[in-house]
């Protein structure tokens, strides 16, 4: 599978682009959305900093390897994601962001007794710092709005401590 290019980091005295700091967070959060459906965790580890908090649906994580321990047991039991990200905005001050998103994942598992899909569509809000390797995210707030299917799909991976 071809991998995409890795950001090139905008040096610090570099003036400022505002629309090229647009495309660059955006940028970070289709990356995170692809690392989480390829299960690339490498891949996943280029969108945060290592101190980043995560609120998810399966509570707060502090740092990046908790984050990682909670994307590790929450994904690998079902089949296939997709996570579509969307309707981006960003607030960009110097070298900090927040970005807001809505996004669609669908989570799939076969043979899950009631159905075999599961669709949540919410929304991220997303604080970042510019690094010397780019855009990063320090803080991800997911906020689930609505739901379709079978809750079962993802009811055993919610419990990640059990299942990490």
């Amino acid at each position: 599978m071809p991998t995409s290019p890795t950001p090139i980091p905008t040096p610090a005295d570099a003036p400022a682009d505002p629309a090229r700091d647009q495309v660059q967070i955006a940028q970070v959060l289709y990356r995170l959305a692809r690392a989480m459906d390829t299960r690339d965790w490498d891949l996943l580890t280029t969108c945060f900093i290592p101190e980043a908090v995560g609120d998810f649906a399966t509570g707060q994580a502090v740092g990046l390897d908790s984050m990682l321990l909670d994307y590790k047991a929450f994904l690998p039991p079902l089949d296939t994601t997709q996570h579509l990200v969307t309707n981006i905005e960003t607030a960009i001050d110097g070298d900090t962001a927040e970005a807001t998103a809505y996004f669609l994942a669908q989570h799939v598992r076969a043979d899950t007794e009631g159905g075999d899909q599961f669709l949540i569509g919410g929304r991220y809000d997303d604080r970042l710092i510019r690094t010397t390797e780019g855009w990063r995210i320090t803080r991800r707030q997911v906020t689930g709005s609505w739901t379709q299917g079978n809750p079962k799909v993802v009811g055993t991976t919610l419990d990640r401590r059990e299942n990490g």
